[in-house]
This record gives structure tokens, sequence and C-alpha cells, in this order.
């Protein structure tokens, strides 16, 4: 019983020194995403939003010196929030907090799954805006990519081939013809680069080996969402020849158009796969966790229901589906509870018929829907 009333102790202390020493300060400054969205950025803005707790100190120093970045950062606070709640809309955590910037709830500053997440997704999500203002030549610090130097592979050996059209396919029969690097490749090496000069915020000084700790641990999620942006890179290439005869093939690295999302569903992988690491001593991490993994060093609640002091905003009254066994089944997000059963008619015109030029005849549909939602 004493070994079982300690270990509780020892937890609700470090629950406190991590609360204490503000784990979640280095991604406050995904409020910008709602509280500065349009504004103009001056060296007097930088100051302002630092006064009013959205920026580190270091990253305000890095907002004063290169204003012209701060728009992508802006875009990436709206991005990280998107993805986030998109791609845990279906489940028990829903994101919903992230909203709550810079005023986290516990899940955000403790160390969590939840947020190693919302860590490597801003910065994901930060590189993918910057790269993207390089290759648009919005920013003063970066243009395109600087070419690679061994040659484009085969368009059969091309991860994405959706800039071939059916007549140049015949390429791939063929290793003779001319190739070239051209176009704008996505800068993503000096966009990550800049990304890591915002986003690395300063150790607390007085955090004491806990807190530097879960300064490291954060510091190395933002890292591996830089990565899975690198890791994003796909070769784009575009045909040149008569009768699309394709003799000559100019091609770059991009990051296509879907945005962050594709590092995004990279990274919920690795969400799933997690690995816990405790504090050791120095403050540092152990020297054999991957680059690519996220760490946490908190266990996160079950978020069935409502807790304040863990940041669970619990499942009750949440929609779920009746037919799915998955994340979104009312077996799952409804944590055993059992759910109700509503149903609703909805009357709607259907089955619209012009007459004449101008006059629309419609028919009265009724249809039920039917919703579940969690006791």
């Amino acid at each position: 019983m004493r070994e079982t009333t300690t270990s509780a102790a020892g937890k609700i202390c470090l629950l406190l020194v991590l609360f204490l020493f503000d784990g979640g300060a280095c991604i406050k400054w995904l409020a910008l995403g709602r509280a500065w969205d349009g504004l103009a950025w001056t060296r007097e803005a930088c100051t302002e939003v630092r006064n009013l707790g959205l920026l580190e100190r270091k990253q305000a120093k890095v907002c004063r010196a290169t204003l012209d970045v701060m728009p992508s950062f802006v875009q990436a606070a709206k991005d990280t929030s998107t993805v986030c709640q998109k791609a845990f809309q279906n489940r028990r955590w829903n994101c919903s907090s992230i909203d709550r910037a810079p005023d986290y709830t516990s899940e955000l500053v403790t160390g969590t799954r939840e947020q190693a997440f919302v860590y490597a997704m801003s910065a994901a999500a930060a590189v993918w805006r910057l790269a993207r203002g390089c290759a648009l030549g919005s920013l003063a610090a970066c243009t395109c990519a600087t070419p690679p130097r061994r040659e484009p592979p085969s368009p059969s050996a091309l991860i994405s081939s959706s800039s071939y059209s059916k007549n140049s396919m015949s390429f791939a029969l063929s290793s003779k013809n001319s190739f070239k690097w051209g176009g704008c490749g996505d800068d993503v090496r000096s966009a990550s680069r800049m990304a890591k000069r915002f986003l690395q915020g300063s150790s607390p000084q007085s955090a004491g080996a806990v807190g530097k700790f879960l300064h490291a641990v954060n510091m190395h999620n933002n890292r591996a969402g830089r990565r899975a942006v690198e890791q994003s890179l796909t070769l784009e290439c575009k045909c040149h020849g008569v009768s699309g005869s394709c003799s000559v093939r100019t091609c770059w690295r991009g990051l296509g158009s879907s945005g962050p999302t594709v590092a995004g569903a990279r990274l919920l992988r690795r969400y799933a796969s997690a690995m816990e690491v405790t504090p050791r001593t120095g403050g540092r991490l152990p020297p054999l966790y991957h680059l690519d993994n996220l760490l946490y060093t908190t266990k996160s609640p079950d978020y069935c229901l409502p807790d304040k002091m863990k940041g669970s905003l619990g499942t009750i009254g949440r929609q779920c589906n009746g037919s799915s066994a998955g994340y979104d089944g009312c077996e799952y997000l409804c944590c055993g509870r059992g759910h109700v059963t509503k149903s609703q008619e909805i009357i709607e015109r259907c089955e619209c018929k012009y007459i004449s030029c101008c006059y629309v005849k419609c028919k009265t549909c009724r249809r039920i829907i039917t919703n579940y939602e969690c006791n």
C-alpha cells in the first residue's frame, strides 16, 4: 500500500514539475493562425506578439530578424490545426484542444503522445509552407532547390507519374532519351533550416533535469516532423519533344499540391508506434532512438470521461458510427458506456426537372437520418 501511495505521489510531483516548466512553450505560436491572420508584420508586431505570450523569446528574435517568413508560419499554424483535427476527428482525443492555443490543456504540455504529434506536425507544416515560399520567390533567404547531381530515374521508377501524359509513357521503353534538371524544385533543405531556427526554443535555465529532458524530447519530435517533409519529396517531370515523343524530359523534386497532409499521414503512423522514454542524468535522450520515431514521456489518459487535470474532454455526446468496428465505432468511441440512437425525418426537394426554359418542377421527398450518440 505504501509503494502505491509513493508511486502516485511521484507522478503528481512530476506532473507539477512539467506544468511549472511549461512543456508546450514552443508551440504557443500556433495561436498565430487565429490571432494574427492577415495582419502586417513589423518589428513592433513581433514584440507585441511576444508580450501576448504567443512567441518564445528566441522565436520573437527570429521574427524581428526575418519578417518575411512570418506569413508562412501563420499559414503553418492553420495547417497544423486542420491536419491534426482531420487526422483525429474519429478518435477519443479529437485534437480540438489545439484551438485553445496558447492556453493549452495538460495533454499538450506534459509530454504525451498527443503533444509529440502536435510538435512534429507543426514542424512539418512550417517546413512545407517555407519551402513553397522559397519556390514562389516570396522569401529573401531562398529560391528554388539546387538540382541533384545524379540523373533522374526512368518514369517507371517515379513515385508520382501524374506529370506524364498517356502519349509520353512510351518513354519508359527507351533508355536513350535525354533528360535535364529544371523547373523549380522545393528547397526543403533551406526551409528545414529556417524552421529549425524558429522552432527550436531555448531550454528553461532553471528547469532542472526533468524540464531539460522534456525539452529534448520536444525538439526530437520537432526534428522528426521536419524529416517527414523531406521524405515526402517526389520526382516530378515534364516531357518535351515532337508529337509527344518525350525526347527530352525536365525533372525536379517537389512536394506536390496536397499540402502538409502527406507528412501528416506519415506522422500519424508514427504516433501509433511512438516510444516512451524516461528522464536520464543530464536531461539527454538515450542515444539509440531513430530520428524518425516520435517520443513521449507521459502516458495519455483514455479520454473517455471529462477530466480537466488531464486535459480530457470525454466522449459523452460524441457522434459515432453504429456499423464500424474501428476508432469511429460506437463500441470504442463510447468506451463501452453504450449509445443512443436518434432518428430524424428530413423533408427535401428531389427529382427536379426543367419545364420549358425557366421553370423547375420538383417532388417532395422524405428520408430518415439515423445518428448514434455516446452515453
